[in-house]
Protein backbone atom coordinates (compact mmCIF):
# COMPACT_ATOMS: atom_id res chain seq x y z
CA UNK A 1 0.00 0.00 0.00
CA UNK A 2 3.08 2.23 0.59
CA UNK A 3 3.57 2.49 -3.56
CA UNK A 4 -0.20 3.29 -4.06
CA UNK A 5 0.18 5.99 -1.99
CA UNK A 6 2.27 7.75 -3.80
CA UNK A 7 -0.15 7.82 -6.72
CA UNK A 8 -3.41 9.92 -6.23
CA UNK A 9 -5.83 7.43 -6.70
CA UNK A 10 -9.32 8.39 -8.17
CA UNK A 11 -12.20 5.57 -7.98
CA UNK A 12 -14.82 6.45 -11.49
CA UNK A 13 -16.89 4.23 -9.68
CA UNK A 14 -18.28 3.17 -6.17
CA UNK A 15 -21.41 2.29 -4.55
CA UNK A 16 -21.95 4.46 -1.03
CA UNK A 17 -21.59 1.61 1.55
CA UNK A 18 -24.62 0.24 2.93
CA UNK A 19 -23.09 0.08 6.61
CA UNK A 20 -22.44 3.78 6.32
CA UNK A 21 -26.31 4.88 5.37
CA UNK A 22 -27.36 2.07 8.26
CA UNK A 23 -25.09 3.47 10.68
CA UNK A 24 -26.07 7.31 10.04
CA UNK A 25 -29.76 6.48 10.84
CA UNK A 26 -29.28 4.76 14.27
CA UNK A 27 -26.92 7.41 15.20
CA UNK A 28 -28.52 10.73 13.75
CA UNK A 29 -29.29 11.96 16.92
CA UNK A 30 -25.49 11.78 18.45
CA UNK A 31 -24.56 13.56 14.67
CA UNK A 32 -27.33 16.19 15.36
CA UNK A 33 -26.79 17.32 19.08
CA UNK A 34 -23.16 15.43 20.21
CA UNK A 35 -21.01 15.99 17.84
CA UNK A 36 -20.81 12.49 16.16
CA UNK A 37 -19.33 11.83 12.84
CA UNK A 38 -20.35 8.70 11.04
CA UNK A 39 -17.98 9.38 8.02
CA UNK A 40 -14.63 9.85 9.32
CA UNK A 41 -15.61 6.52 11.81
CA UNK A 42 -17.29 4.58 9.42
CA UNK A 43 -16.64 4.94 5.41
CA UNK A 44 -13.08 7.09 5.90
CA UNK A 45 -11.00 4.09 6.88
CA UNK A 46 -12.03 2.26 3.99
CA UNK A 47 -11.15 5.04 1.50
CA UNK A 48 -8.23 4.93 3.66
CA UNK A 49 -7.17 1.54 2.95
CA UNK A 50 -7.35 2.02 -0.31
CA UNK A 51 -5.65 5.08 -0.45
CA UNK A 52 -8.14 7.02 -2.22
CA UNK A 53 -8.08 10.80 -2.61
CA UNK A 54 -11.48 11.56 -4.68
CA UNK A 55 -13.96 9.13 -5.43
CA UNK A 56 -17.33 9.34 -7.67
CA UNK A 57 -19.57 8.16 -5.38
CA UNK A 58 -23.24 6.54 -6.65
CA UNK A 59 -25.78 7.73 -4.23
CA UNK A 60 -28.63 6.19 -5.96
CA UNK A 61 -29.69 5.30 -9.70
CA UNK A 62 -32.00 3.04 -11.40
CA UNK A 63 -31.68 0.24 -9.08
CA UNK A 64 -29.62 -2.00 -6.77
CA UNK A 65 -28.82 -5.51 -6.59
CA UNK A 66 -30.05 -5.10 -2.61
CA UNK A 67 -32.79 -3.31 -1.27
CA UNK A 68 -31.50 -2.98 2.28
CA UNK A 69 -31.16 0.57 3.79
CA UNK A 70 -29.64 1.88 0.97
CA UNK A 71 -32.68 1.37 -1.83
CA UNK A 72 -36.25 1.44 -2.45
CA UNK A 73 -38.59 1.90 -5.35
CA UNK A 74 -38.81 5.56 -5.00
CA UNK A 75 -35.10 6.21 -6.81
CA UNK A 76 -35.71 10.02 -5.91
CA UNK A 77 -36.01 9.63 -2.99
CA UNK A 78 -33.28 7.02 -2.42
CA UNK A 79 -30.48 9.67 -3.39
CA UNK A 80 -32.43 12.54 -1.84
CA UNK A 81 -31.86 10.84 1.60
CA UNK A 82 -27.83 9.15 0.95
CA UNK A 83 -27.24 13.63 -0.22
CA UNK A 84 -28.86 14.61 3.23
CA UNK A 85 -26.39 11.99 4.54
CA UNK A 86 -23.30 13.88 3.21
CA UNK A 87 -24.58 17.19 3.82
CA UNK A 88 -26.08 16.52 7.37
CA UNK A 89 -22.57 15.49 7.69
CA UNK A 90 -20.71 18.45 6.63
CA UNK A 91 -22.83 20.71 8.08
CA UNK A 92 -21.83 19.17 11.32
CA UNK A 93 -18.03 19.53 10.83
CA UNK A 94 -16.74 16.23 9.68
CA UNK A 95 -14.17 17.40 7.94
CA UNK A 96 -12.51 14.19 6.09
CA UNK A 97 -14.71 14.77 3.07
CA UNK A 98 -15.30 17.45 0.52
CA UNK A 99 -18.78 16.71 -1.09
CA UNK A 100 -17.15 18.87 -4.38
CA UNK A 101 -19.72 21.24 -6.08
CA UNK A 102 -17.00 23.28 -8.26
CA UNK A 103 -13.64 23.07 -9.55
CA UNK A 104 -12.44 25.92 -6.56
CA UNK A 105 -13.41 22.80 -4.39
CA UNK A 106 -11.35 20.06 -6.42
CA UNK A 107 -8.38 22.38 -5.59
CA UNK A 108 -9.86 22.61 -2.02
CA UNK A 109 -9.15 18.81 -1.84
CA UNK A 110 -5.92 18.85 -3.50
CA UNK A 111 -4.44 20.82 -0.42
CA UNK A 112 -6.18 18.56 2.24
CA UNK A 113 -6.49 15.79 3.99
CA UNK A 114 -9.23 15.21 3.16
CA UNK A 115 -11.38 12.92 0.43
CA UNK A 116 -12.81 14.38 -2.58
CA UNK A 117 -16.84 12.79 -3.59
CA UNK A 118 -18.09 13.28 -6.64
CA UNK A 119 -21.93 12.46 -6.17
CA UNK A 120 -23.62 10.71 -9.07
CA UNK A 121 -26.59 9.03 -9.83
CA UNK A 122 -26.46 5.44 -11.95
CA UNK A 123 -29.21 5.53 -13.94
CA UNK A 124 -32.00 8.28 -14.62
CA UNK A 125 -34.57 6.75 -12.62
CA UNK A 126 -34.21 9.40 -10.27
CA UNK A 127 -35.18 12.10 -12.27
CA UNK A 128 -38.38 10.79 -13.29
CA UNK A 129 -41.41 12.94 -11.75
CA UNK A 130 -45.03 11.57 -12.00
CA UNK A 131 -45.46 8.87 -14.27
CA UNK A 132 -47.00 11.03 -17.07
CA UNK A 133 -44.30 13.92 -16.70
CA UNK A 134 -40.98 14.22 -17.49
CA UNK A 135 -39.40 17.63 -16.10
CA UNK A 136 -35.94 18.57 -14.99
CA UNK A 137 -37.10 19.95 -11.55
CA UNK A 138 -35.58 16.67 -9.74
CA UNK A 139 -31.86 17.37 -11.65
CA UNK A 140 -32.24 20.42 -10.90
CA UNK A 141 -32.82 19.82 -7.36
CA UNK A 142 -30.20 16.86 -6.95
CA UNK A 143 -27.93 19.28 -8.70
CA UNK A 144 -28.53 22.39 -6.14
CA UNK A 145 -27.81 19.34 -3.19
CA UNK A 146 -24.54 18.32 -4.67
CA UNK A 147 -25.34 15.77 -7.56
CA UNK A 148 -22.31 16.71 -10.20
CA UNK A 149 -23.04 13.48 -12.24
CA UNK A 150 -25.36 11.79 -14.46
CA UNK A 151 -25.11 8.29 -15.67
CA UNK A 152 -27.85 8.19 -18.23
CA UNK A 153 -29.26 4.47 -17.59
CA UNK A 154 -28.45 1.28 -15.77
CA UNK A 155 -29.00 -1.92 -18.00
CA UNK A 156 -33.04 -1.52 -18.17
CA UNK A 157 -35.22 1.06 -19.85
CA UNK A 158 -35.70 4.15 -18.13
CA UNK A 159 -37.41 7.00 -19.38
CA UNK A 160 -34.22 8.79 -20.78
CA UNK A 161 -33.12 5.73 -23.01
CA UNK A 162 -32.43 1.92 -22.99
CA UNK A 163 -29.49 0.35 -21.22
CA UNK A 164 -27.40 -2.51 -22.86
CA UNK A 165 -30.22 -5.26 -21.70
CA UNK A 166 -32.55 -3.60 -23.56
CA UNK A 167 -29.72 -3.29 -26.65
CA UNK A 168 -32.16 -5.50 -29.18
CA UNK A 169 -34.91 -2.45 -28.79
CA UNK A 170 -32.11 -0.39 -31.00
CA UNK A 171 -33.72 2.47 -28.74
CA UNK A 172 -31.94 5.83 -29.09
CA UNK A 173 -31.96 8.37 -26.15
CA UNK A 174 -35.84 10.01 -25.08
CA UNK A 175 -36.86 13.61 -25.95
CA UNK A 176 -36.12 13.54 -21.91
CA UNK A 177 -33.08 12.07 -22.44
CA UNK A 178 -32.11 14.31 -24.53
CA UNK A 179 -33.21 17.18 -22.09
CA UNK A 180 -31.45 15.39 -19.27
CA UNK A 181 -28.29 15.97 -21.11
CA UNK A 182 -28.86 19.17 -22.52
CA UNK A 183 -29.72 20.64 -19.08
CA UNK A 184 -26.50 18.62 -17.37
CA UNK A 185 -24.35 20.70 -19.68
CA UNK A 186 -25.99 23.83 -19.01
CA UNK A 187 -25.33 23.19 -15.22
CA UNK A 188 -22.15 21.54 -15.55
CA UNK A 189 -22.38 18.09 -14.28
CA UNK A 190 -20.26 15.14 -15.97
CA UNK A 191 -22.23 12.64 -17.73
CA UNK A 192 -21.51 8.91 -17.88
CA UNK A 193 -22.55 6.80 -20.50
CA UNK A 194 -21.86 3.64 -18.20
CA UNK A 195 -24.76 0.93 -19.20
CA UNK A 196 -25.71 3.38 -22.01
CA UNK A 197 -26.78 1.04 -25.17
CA UNK A 198 -24.78 2.01 -28.73
CA UNK A 199 -27.65 3.65 -29.85
CA UNK A 200 -28.38 5.70 -26.68
CA UNK A 201 -24.63 6.19 -26.57
CA UNK A 202 -23.99 7.57 -29.67
CA UNK A 203 -26.95 10.18 -29.93
CA UNK A 204 -24.89 11.28 -26.53
CA UNK A 205 -22.13 11.76 -28.41
CA UNK A 206 -23.65 13.76 -31.24
CA UNK A 207 -25.40 15.76 -28.32
CA UNK A 208 -22.66 17.04 -26.15
CA UNK A 209 -19.78 19.05 -25.96
CA UNK A 210 -18.52 17.73 -22.99
CA UNK A 211 -16.21 15.39 -21.99
CA UNK A 212 -17.59 11.93 -21.61
CA UNK A 213 -16.84 9.24 -18.91
CA UNK A 214 -17.55 5.86 -18.84
CA UNK A 215 -17.28 5.04 -15.23
CA UNK A 216 -16.82 1.10 -15.27
CA UNK A 217 -16.37 -0.77 -18.28
CA UNK A 218 -14.12 -3.12 -20.10
CA UNK A 219 -13.72 -3.76 -23.87
CA UNK A 220 -15.65 -5.84 -25.89
CA UNK A 221 -12.52 -7.17 -28.00
CA UNK A 222 -10.90 -8.36 -24.60
CA UNK A 223 -14.27 -9.73 -23.33
CA UNK A 224 -17.50 -10.08 -25.54
CA UNK A 225 -20.13 -9.10 -22.75
CA UNK A 226 -23.26 -7.00 -22.39
CA UNK A 227 -21.55 -4.55 -20.50
CA UNK A 228 -18.09 -3.93 -22.35
CA UNK A 229 -17.86 -1.83 -25.40
CA UNK A 230 -16.59 -1.43 -28.86
CA UNK A 231 -13.32 0.15 -29.86
CA UNK A 232 -15.45 2.62 -31.43
CA UNK A 233 -17.25 3.61 -28.61
CA UNK A 234 -13.83 3.71 -26.67
CA UNK A 235 -12.23 5.93 -29.79
CA UNK A 236 -15.50 8.10 -29.41
CA UNK A 237 -14.88 8.49 -26.08
CA UNK A 238 -11.55 9.63 -26.71
CA UNK A 239 -12.72 12.04 -28.77
CA UNK A 240 -14.32 13.95 -26.53
CA UNK A 241 -11.69 14.04 -23.94
CA UNK A 242 -13.52 11.66 -21.82
CA UNK A 243 -12.22 8.74 -20.02
CA UNK A 244 -13.04 5.03 -19.80
CA UNK A 245 -12.96 3.26 -16.24
CA UNK A 246 -11.69 -0.05 -16.51
CA UNK A 247 -14.22 -2.34 -14.15
CA UNK A 248 -12.74 -5.12 -11.59
CA UNK A 249 -15.88 -7.34 -12.06
CA UNK A 250 -15.41 -10.48 -13.25
CA UNK A 251 -17.50 -10.61 -15.53
CA UNK A 252 -16.63 -8.00 -17.40
CA UNK A 253 -12.67 -8.41 -17.22
CA UNK A 254 -12.91 -12.02 -18.32
CA UNK A 255 -16.36 -13.51 -19.14
CA UNK A 256 -17.15 -16.87 -17.68
CA UNK A 257 -13.43 -17.64 -16.65
CA UNK A 258 -13.88 -18.16 -13.06
CA UNK A 259 -11.32 -16.60 -11.03
CA UNK A 260 -10.02 -14.13 -13.40
CA UNK A 261 -6.82 -12.21 -12.18
CA UNK A 262 -4.86 -9.09 -12.67
CA UNK A 263 -3.44 -10.48 -15.86
CA UNK A 264 -6.92 -10.40 -16.57
CA UNK A 265 -7.47 -6.90 -15.57
CA UNK A 266 -3.92 -5.93 -17.46
CA UNK A 267 -5.02 -6.75 -21.02
CA UNK A 268 -8.65 -4.69 -20.40
CA UNK A 269 -5.82 -1.77 -19.77
CA UNK A 270 -3.84 -2.43 -22.13
CA UNK A 271 -6.26 -2.71 -25.07
CA UNK A 272 -8.00 0.46 -24.25
CA UNK A 273 -4.86 2.47 -23.55
CA UNK A 274 -3.95 1.02 -27.03
CA UNK A 275 -7.22 2.07 -29.09
CA UNK A 276 -8.02 5.47 -26.85
CA UNK A 277 -4.47 6.16 -25.66
CA UNK A 278 -2.98 6.69 -21.97
CA UNK A 279 -4.45 9.85 -21.92
CA UNK A 280 -7.85 8.36 -21.25
CA UNK A 281 -8.02 5.40 -18.86
CA UNK A 282 -9.19 5.46 -15.54
CA UNK A 283 -10.01 3.00 -12.98
CA UNK A 284 -13.69 1.81 -12.14
CA UNK A 285 -13.55 -1.40 -9.83
CA UNK A 286 -17.53 -1.05 -9.38
CA UNK A 287 -17.07 -1.80 -5.66
CA UNK A 288 -20.76 -2.74 -4.33
CA UNK A 289 -20.42 -2.55 -0.93
CA UNK A 290 -24.14 -3.89 -0.09
CA UNK A 291 -25.06 -5.72 3.09
CA UNK A 292 -25.28 -9.43 1.78
CA UNK A 293 -26.95 -12.20 3.70
CA UNK A 294 -24.13 -14.43 3.61
CA UNK A 295 -26.94 -17.17 4.75
CA UNK A 296 -28.58 -17.15 1.53
CA UNK A 297 -31.76 -19.44 2.79
CA UNK A 298 -32.13 -16.18 4.79
CA UNK A 299 -33.71 -13.78 2.13
CA UNK A 300 -37.29 -12.90 2.25
CA UNK A 301 -38.07 -10.23 4.91
CA UNK A 302 -34.23 -9.89 5.71
CA UNK A 303 -34.24 -5.98 5.01
CA UNK A 304 -35.84 -5.10 7.96
CA UNK A 305 -34.21 -7.01 10.65
CA UNK A 306 -30.73 -5.07 10.65
CA UNK A 307 -27.39 -6.34 9.08
CA UNK A 308 -26.67 -8.87 11.14
CA UNK A 309 -29.71 -10.70 11.47
CA UNK A 310 -28.12 -13.70 9.31
CA UNK A 311 -25.01 -12.82 9.36
CA UNK A 312 -24.39 -9.58 6.71
CA UNK A 313 -21.35 -8.86 5.25
CA UNK A 314 -20.11 -6.35 1.92
CA UNK A 315 -17.71 -8.92 0.63
CA UNK A 316 -20.58 -12.10 -0.33
CA UNK A 317 -21.55 -12.03 -4.18
CA UNK A 318 -24.19 -9.31 -4.79
CA UNK A 319 -26.52 -11.16 -6.39
CA UNK A 320 -28.72 -12.65 -3.69
CA UNK A 321 -32.46 -12.08 -4.41
CA UNK A 322 -34.42 -13.49 -7.29
CA UNK A 323 -32.17 -14.55 -10.49
CA UNK A 324 -28.95 -15.48 -9.33
CA UNK A 325 -26.30 -14.23 -11.09
CA UNK A 326 -28.69 -11.39 -12.96
CA UNK A 327 -28.77 -7.86 -12.37
CA UNK A 328 -31.36 -5.98 -14.56
CA UNK A 329 -31.01 -8.72 -17.69
CA UNK A 330 -27.25 -9.49 -17.64
CA UNK A 331 -26.04 -12.41 -16.42
CA UNK A 332 -22.80 -12.00 -14.25
CA UNK A 333 -22.74 -15.52 -13.36
CA UNK A 334 -22.67 -17.52 -9.87
CA UNK A 335 -19.88 -16.42 -7.41
CA UNK A 336 -17.53 -17.12 -5.22
CA UNK A 337 -16.45 -13.41 -5.57
CA UNK A 338 -17.74 -11.03 -8.08
CA UNK A 339 -14.38 -9.36 -8.69
CA UNK A 340 -11.29 -10.45 -9.68
CA UNK A 341 -8.29 -12.09 -7.23
CA UNK A 342 -6.23 -9.69 -5.94
CA UNK A 343 -8.10 -6.09 -5.57
CA UNK A 344 -11.10 -7.77 -4.94
CA UNK A 345 -12.59 -5.44 -2.51
CA UNK A 346 -12.50 -1.67 -1.43
CA UNK A 347 -9.67 -2.07 1.27
CA UNK A 348 -7.45 -3.55 -1.69
CA UNK A 349 -8.17 -1.04 -4.52
CA UNK A 350 -4.50 0.33 -4.08
CA UNK A 351 -2.82 -2.93 -4.76
CA UNK A 352 -3.55 -2.64 -8.81
CA UNK A 353 -0.75 0.30 -8.63
CA UNK A 354 2.15 -2.11 -7.67
CA UNK A 355 0.36 -4.53 -10.48
CA UNK A 356 0.85 -1.65 -12.83
CA UNK A 357 4.47 -1.02 -12.19
CA UNK A 358 5.39 -4.77 -12.19
CA UNK A 359 3.54 -4.76 -15.73
CA UNK A 360 6.18 -1.49 -17.11
CA UNK A 361 3.89 1.07 -17.15
CA UNK A 362 6.04 4.16 -16.79
CA UNK A 363 5.13 6.61 -13.66
CA UNK A 364 3.62 9.23 -15.49
CA UNK A 365 1.49 6.65 -16.86
CA UNK A 366 0.38 5.47 -13.67
CA UNK A 367 -0.42 8.95 -12.73
CA UNK A 368 -2.88 9.51 -15.41
CA UNK A 369 -4.60 5.67 -15.56
CA UNK A 370 -4.56 6.08 -11.51
CA UNK A 371 -6.58 9.43 -11.38
CA UNK A 372 -5.50 12.49 -13.44
CA UNK A 373 -7.09 11.69 -16.38
CA UNK A 374 -9.92 11.46 -15.00
CA UNK A 375 -9.41 14.64 -12.64
CA UNK A 376 -8.50 16.34 -15.68
CA UNK A 377 -12.28 15.31 -16.89
CA UNK A 378 -13.85 16.80 -13.38
CA UNK A 379 -12.10 20.19 -13.48
CA UNK A 380 -12.90 20.99 -17.05
CA UNK A 381 -16.67 20.17 -16.64
CA UNK A 382 -17.32 21.78 -13.01
CA UNK A 383 -15.28 24.88 -14.09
Amino acid sequence: MVAARSYMLFDTHQEMLDEYVYQFIVQEQDVLYNGKHIFSSVYGPVLAAQGVKFVTMSVGGDHVAQILYSASEDRFWDAHKKLDILLTEEEFGDDSFILIRSAEDIARTLCSDAVGIFAKISGGRPLQGKENLNILANLRSLYRSGLRSVQLTGNGRNRLGDGVAQECSRGRLTNFGKAVVQESDRLGMVIDSSQLSDYGFFDLAELTDSPIIDSHTGARAVCDHPRTISDERIRTIARTGGVIGVSFLSAIVAGQKEHPDTDDLLRQIDHIAGVAGIDHVALGPDYCAYQTPVNRSVIRGYANRGPWFCEFDRLTPMQSEKYPGYVEGVDYGIRTSDYITGPDHHERFGEIIPVLQAHGYAQEDIAKIAGENTLRVYTEVLR
